[in-house]
C-alpha cells in the first residue's frame, strides 16, 4: 500500500519561491534581445569567400542586429568586398597579412609595410589589424615604429592580439597611439586588463571569445561586471569570425554577448555593446 506524505507548506513554500526566482532570471537573461550591436572583431577571409557571399555575410549582420561592423580580412579584398556591398555598416580596418604567412614576420618585412603605406592612401580605413605579436620583442623593430606613427599620423587605431607586455611596449614607442586590444589579452583576468586601461588612456578592450569567461555558465561574473563598471566607456564587443565554421553560428555568437550584456544596468550595456566603438571609429 501507498502512503502520501503531505508536504508541509514551508516546503511548499520554498519550491514555489524557486520556481519563480528561476523564472524572472530565465526572463531577464533573455530579455532585449534587439540590443544593437557594434561588431568590433570580424574578418572575412579568403577561406570564407567561397561558402558565404558577401551578400550573405550582410544578411547574417542584418539577422544578428549588427548595424555596424569593423571588417578586417587576410586579404584586404575581403574586407574592400564586403565595404562596397555596404558601406554604412562596414568599417574597414587594414590587415597586414597579405596571406596567412604573412603573420609569422609581418612585424620584420619592408614588404609588408609598402602594402600597408600603399593600401592606407585608399583613406577608407579607420584602423591597422587585427594583427598578432606573440613576443614583446616583435615590437621593438623599426617597421613597427614606423606602423606607429602611420596610425598617429591619419588618426587610425592599431587592433592588437597581444600579451599585456607588447600593448604596454608599443606605448613606450608612440603614447599617443591608440590601441584596441583584441580578446581583452585573451587570457587575461579582469585585474590586469584594469591596470592596463588605468595606466594607458588610449587603450580599448573588445572582450571577442570571451564570453565564457565573462560570464561562465551564463552567469554575469562579479569580477568582469566590477571592470565593466569602473570602465564603462573603454570596452566593445567583438566574435572574431576567425573561421568559416562561425560565420554558421555568427548569430549565436553575438547573442552570447547579449545574454551577459543585458545582466548590466541598460546605460552600461549600450555604451559597450555599441556607443564607445561608434565614439572611436566612425566619423
Amino acid at each position: 500500500m501507498m502512503v502520501h506524505h503531505q508536504q508541509p507548506a514551508q516546503y511548499l513554500s520554498g519550491v514555489i519561491l524557486g520556481v519563480l526566482l528561476a523564472f524572472f532570471t530565465c526572463s531577464t537573461l533573455a530579455a532585449d534581445t534587439t540590443l544593437p550591436i557594434f561588431d568590433t572583431h570580424i574578418h572575412y577571409n579568403r577561406d570564407d569567400w567561397g561558402s558565404f557571399s558577401p551578400q550573405a555575410v550582410i544578411a547574417l549582420l542584418q539577422r544578428a542586429g549588427v548595424p555596424r561592423a569593423l571588417v578586417s580580412s587576410t586579404p584586404d579584398d575581403g574586407t574592400l568586398m564586403l565595404y562596397q556591398q555596404d558601406n554604412k555598416r562596414i568599417i574597414p580596418v587594414l590587415r597586414p597579412y597579405r596571406t596567412p604567412a604573412d603573420r609569422v614576420n609581418w612585424f620584420r618585412s619592408a614588404e609588408v609595410l609598402a602594402y600597408i603605406e600603399k593600401r592606407l592612401a585608399r583613406n577608407i580605413y579607420r584602423g591597422i589589424g587585427e594583427f598578432h605579436l606573440t613576443d614583446v620583442s616583435d615590437a621593438a623593430t623599426v617597421h613597427i615604429s614606423r606602423l606607429i606613427q602611420a596610425a598617429v599620423k591619419h588618426e587610425l587605431v592599431l587592433h592588437v592580439h597581444s600579451d599585456a607586455e607588447a600593448i604596454r611596449a608599443l606605448f613606450t614607442i608612440g603614447p599617443q597611439v591608440k590601441i584596441l586590444w583584441a580578446h581583452a589579452g585573451i587570457s587575461a583576468p579582469p585585474s590586469l586588463v584594469g591596470e592596463l586601461l588605468g595606466n594607458h588612456p588610449g587603450l580599448w578592450a573588445e572582450v571577442s571569445l570571451r564570453a565564457g569567461d565573462i560570464a561562465p555558465n551564463g552567469r554575469l561574473d562579479a569580477k568582469w561586471r566590477a571592470l565593466f563598471l569602473r570602465y564603462p566607456h573603454r570596452f566593445m564587443v567583438g566574435t572574431d569570425t576567425w573561421a568559416t565554421f562561425i560565420w554558421r553560428d555568427y548569430v549565436e555568437v553575438v547573442q552570447d554577448h547579449r545574454n551577459w550584456l543585458n545582466q548590466l544596468p541598460k546605460d552600461i550595456a549600450v555604451k559597450i555593446a555599441y556607443d564607445n566603438a561608434a565614439r572611436l571609429f566612425t566619423r
